[in-house]
């Protein structure tokens, strides 16, 4: 009979199944209840999945919406119904999550059920706003509060902890695991073709692309993922004007996991770039873009900004950037005259976050 690591957790997700945290759980614990929120991005429904011992007990939808107040409202009523349906009171488990969302009120649902709380810290928003501010107060509160934190990046530690960086038995860092597979990629076609894939955002060079492809005209672009109507509206301006549209794929929607896998055995490098100072929350994190493009198997075109970019270096993932066109265009022609290194390098990076071996150290106090 097999055993489990873990005995009773609930734990966030999502479509994308960037990290595998929800497949890691799934192999390793006895009673699994998995709660994935969709992006508010045309959003109807999230879905709740139960495990029990690896195999799926049940599945449904439950209400969410696009309109920002009832989307965080559904998803907060949501999460406590589950609590109770889900969970006894003689069950002890770990609510497992990412925003302060999740620990709103934990303190009154300890009083009704055997819960312990914890936070994978993913992100953090620099700048001075109201909001920015308040939400990382927030979240520095209930870190404070918690049992167990883990953090997506060593940036995220050392500022959650006063300049530090913890990696302590349950204060620690943890970024993205990742389903380690080989893949066969040549480079045959005259055409060199970049992959983009997740939601869109106008701060995630697009714009920068389209004009290197007015003037490259050997290379092509798809970007898979989601944006709002008025930027994909400016975008197929953009494309029509300068006359690329036959070299640019953008359907401007969801892709699952296997589409994206099929889909990416056309293509020949991720690319990722970014505003790279300190104002970028992606300096901070882990972005799983860039998981997801190793995972594909692909090299990784990306700018010097998250620290992954030094893991990409040192193992010759790919190539790390300015935001200038000399710099990308000879990134790219360097990448695909050796471009075995580069798959090799790929190869390695990803047994490096192997998801099972990874997750299996990292979360060792989540054991039961």
């Amino acid at each position: 009979m097999k055993k489990f690591r873990y005995k009773n957790l609930f734990i966030y997700s999502s479509l994308q199944s960037v990290g595998h945290v929800d497949d890691y759980f799934v192999q390793n614990t006895e009673k699994l209840l998995v709660f994935l929120v969709m992006p508010r991005l045309k959003n109807k429904f999230n879905i709740v999945r139960l495990y029990n011992k690896g195999k799926i007990k049940e599945e449904k939808k439950v209400p969410s919406s696009s309109n920002v107040f009832l989307y965080y409202f559904l998803w907060y009523f949501s999460q406590q119904y589950f609590i109770f349906k889900y969970f006894s009171k003689k069950e002890s488990f770990i609510l497992f999550g990412g925003h302060p969302i999740c620990f709103f009120g934990m303190s009154v649902i300890k009083l009704m059920r055997k819960c312990e709380y914890a936070y994978w810290i993913g992100d953090y928003f620099p700048g001075n706003g109201i909001i920015i501010k308040a939400f990382e107060r927030v979240k520095k509160f209930y870190h404070n509060k918690i049992s167990y934190t883990f953090y997506l990046s060593d940036r995220i530690n050392k500022i959650m902890n006063n300049n530090k960086i913890l990696e302590t038995n349950n204060r620690k860092t943890v970024m993205w695991g990742i389903q380690s597979r080989k893949m066969k990629r040549e480079v045959h076609a005259k055409e060199f073709s970049l992959l983009f894939v997740g939601l869109i955002k106008d701060s995630q060079g697009l714009e920068f692309f389209y004009d290197f492809l007015k003037s490259n005209k050997d290379y092509s672009l798809s970007i898979l993922g989601l944006c709002d109507d008025y930027l994909y509206k400016k975008y197929q301006e953009i494309i029509k004007k300068y006359n690329i549209g036959k070299r640019v794929f953008f359907p401007n929607k969801f892709f699952s996991d296997k589409e994206l896998f099929e889909f990416s055995k056309n293509c020949h490098v991720g690319v990722a770039l970014y505003n790279i100072d300190k104002s970028n929350p992606t300096y901070y994190t882990d972005p799983g873009k860039v998981k997801t493009y190793a995972e594909l198997g692909l090299p990784i075109l990306m700018s010097n900004t998250s620290a992954i970019a030094t893991y990409i270096d040192k193992f010759s993932a790919g190539e790390i950037i300015t935001r200038k066109f000399d710099s990308v265009k000879l990134a790219l022609k360097k990448i695909k005259r050796e471009y075995k290194k580069y798959l090799m390098g790929v190869e390695d990076f990803n047994s490096y976050f192997d998801y099972k071996i990874y997750y299996k150290e990292k979360f060792i106090c989540l054991e039961k």
